[in-house]
């Protein structure tokens, strides 16, 4: 059963602020009561749209909210990091759709083996989760071109995050570029 939006939303902090408009992003806010309660389904619905495009192709689908998993759980048959055996399984491309976490999809796992396609539900503020998230695929033994797409809510904090981890992306190139320059 789906809680809808019907009440005020609160945030005392900055971070919390953050946090409550990428949620709203995504289409649902937690209350006091850590229910989420949603008013739009845009993004599974794209994703929906997204994966039917790629023919139904074995594809990660990373996730920041507990709320967004419970959407992806019902919509779609998911399985995550924690069912057993499931890096094994989708590696051997038993399984079609992975619902992983940037926190736990972090060094050391290698699913390169089981699909070439990651969607982002929403994003990370943090670039090296994002890229140790998309390094999951993006390593050696992939054979094919790796495919990312990010859900982004056009006019939305969506749009800063992604923007901000270009910016440390440019930041990171440039401190290494003077690190090169500076060794010679």
């Amino acid at each position: 059963k789906k809680h809808f939006l019907h009440e005020d939303i609160v945030a005392l902090t900055a971070a919390t602020v953050t946090q409550k408009l990428q949620q709203l992003s995504s289409g649902f806010a937690y209350d006091a009561d850590q229910t989420g309660r949603w008013f739009s389904e845009h993004k599974f619905d794209r994703l929906a749209e997204v994966l039917e495009e790629n023919q139904n192709a074995n594809t990660i689908i990373v996730y920041q909210y507990k709320e967004e998993l419970v959407e992806l759980k019902r919509r779609f048959k998911v399985a995550t990091i924690s069912d057993e055996n499931v890096i094994e399984n989708w590696n051997a491309g038993k399984v079609n759709l992975l619902a992983i976490h940037p926190a736990s999809a972090g060094h050391g796992l290698n699913l390169q083996h089981g699909g070439h396609n990651i969607v982002f539900l929403s994003l990370p503020w943090s670039l090296e989760l994002f890229e140790q998230t998309v390094g999951r695929l993006h390593r050696s033994g992939q054979k094919s071109d790796v495919w990312c797409y990010v859900m982004l809510t056009e006019n939305s904090i969506d749009e800063k995050i992604w923007m901000s981890l270009h910016d440390k992306k440019s930041l990171a190139e440039i401190a290494l570029e003077e690190l090169k320059s500076n060794a010679l």
